[in-house]
């Protein structure tokens, strides 16, 4: 603390002293050993910041040296620990109890996935945090990455959840309104709403970090998040949403007819900022984050001048694709949440993923049920095959994939899906939508900008 307060060259010293203590606990209990590795890293990571520049030049390449000792040193005690758990909460999960002796949770079905010939929980190893060397944060300064982390920026997966509904509405849009909007027009409103959804999703992320900071620590993959950490207090994060909800306001007041959309925006960041809290009181919190993502669909159609609700018909349609996506949104959750389902019941959270653990037969029942109402879609909107083609049969052939490939004793499969599920899956939707558009625009007048915000 010295070393900091007074930004002394001797921050160095106390460096390469660290480096060697955590040498000489070679030999300690591997539990005690973790929690000083970990400190280790904490207070190395400090004092660098807080030493003036031209001793930070000397003092650098200690600090790697310490930081690369003490992450290898806590990533083998991570790894024994999770080997000793993984043993403990497989027989607890194959006598369906926990370390009191009582019920899992909701009395749930045993958690036996057989890998190798035997019932083992799925617990994946995730390294430490440490400071970012390759990728976007890296290019930040040290002190923003927190932030950044909260926003989830360098993990694009989240966003492509949110921002697809807002592609297949304007693209809906196109293709029911009457005259079409131009192509100009509906590619200006797309990037106008991509950074809209920047700012919503790093919103959300920030609030649930918040919000979850206590269950984070408990769960391998998320103990590292900025406020689970201690990298980011509370109140700093609450801060951090507030700007990012003045980004989402500003957006919105360069949208044609801005009043109509603060109508459909708040309602969705408020659902969204909430949907954490889910997880306390329900199985269920799936199908709350799903109604304000899919919520995007109508509110990016009425964004280029389209009441989706006109007729019955239209709003018969509306209704099957916004189904259609809040279907897909629960599907995608639930196989994030599937990385987790070891750590989520030890926690006490609640979730689809730990109430329904078939994953193949949830899938394939959801999957069906959001391919039957893009089909309900494109027969009352009067679509040609094109849009079948491509809307119904482009998921059906993911959905199988998914189907096929998702398994709970395969984390990094799960995350991939979630990474990229929401770009190729509703991605496809979105492309078919488009070319419906594109093969009518022919047929319609060209609806502007200035006359979608008169609608």
């Amino acid at each position: 603390e010295y070393y900091i307060t007074n930004k002394d060259k001797g921050g160095a010293e106390i460096l390469v002293y660290l480096g060697a203590f955590c040498e000489f606990c070679f030999h300690t209990s591997c539990r005690r050993r973790h929690r000083f590795d970990a400190a280790v890293m904490s207070v190395s990571t400090r004092v660098l910041k807080g030493l003036k520049s031209s001793a930070r030049c000397r003092s650098t390449s200690f600090h790697r040296l310490t930081t690369s000792v003490a992450s290898q040193s806590l990533h083998g005690s991570h790894r024994r620990i999770s080997e000793r758990g993984s043993v403990r909460l497989s027989t607890m999960l194959t006598n369906n109890t926990t370390p009191e002796g009582s019920r899992l949770l909701h009395n749930t079905p045993a958690l036996t996935i057989t890998s190798g010939g035997g019932a083992k929980a799925p617990v994946a190893e995730y390294p430490p945090w440490t400071p970012p060397v390759k990728g976007i944060l890296s290019k930040l300064p040290l002190s923003l990455v927190p932030y950044a982390e909260l926003s989830r920026i360098e993990k694009p997966g989240g966003l492509y959840g949110f921002y697809m509904a807002y592609l297949i509405g304007l693209s809906y849009g196109a293709c029911i309104a009457m005259p079409g909007p131009s192509l100009a027009f509906v590619i200006i409103t797309a990037g106008k709403l991509l950074v809209y959804n920047v700012f919503l999703r790093g919103a959300a992320c920030t609030v649930n970090d918040i919000l979850d900071r206590d269950y984070d620590r408990q769960v391998a993959r998320c103990r590292s998040r900025p406020v689970a950490r201690g990298a980011v207090t509370p109140y700093q994060g609450y801060v951090w949403y507030g700007l990012q909800t003045l980004g989402v306001g500003a957006v919105i007041a360069t949208l044609p007819n801005p009043l109509t959309m603060l109508a459909y925006a708040v309602p969705i960041q408020l659902s969204v900022s909430l949907y954490p809290l889910g997880k306390r009181f329900t199985d269920f919190p799936q199908l709350i984050l799903s109604a304000p993502i899919a919520g995007g669909v109508l509110m990016s159609a009425a964004a280029i001048g389209v009441d989706p609700f006109v007729t019955p018909a239209t709003a018969a349609a509306t209704a099957s694709l916004f189904m259609s996506h809040y279907i897909w949104t629960t599907i995608f959750d639930y196989v994030n949440a599937c990385q987790d389902t070891a750590d989520d019941i030890k926690a006490g959270v609640r979730s689809m993923a730990v109430r329904y653990q078939n994953t193949d037969a949830f899938i394939s029942v959801m999957g069906a049920a959001q391919v039957g109402c893009l089909i309900a879609t494109g027969a009352l909107a009067g679509f040609s095959p094109v849009y079948f083609i491509g809307a119904a049969g482009g998921n059906a052939l993911w959905l199988a994939a998914m189907v096929k490939t998702v398994k709970r004793s395969r984390p990094d499969i799960c995350g991939w899906w979630f990474a990229w599920g929401g770009l190729l899956v509703s991605g496809t939707t979105a492309l078919a939508l488009l070319a419906e558009y594109i093969s009518n625009s022919g047929e319609k007048g060209q609806l502007t900008e200035k006359e979608a915000g008169e609608i």
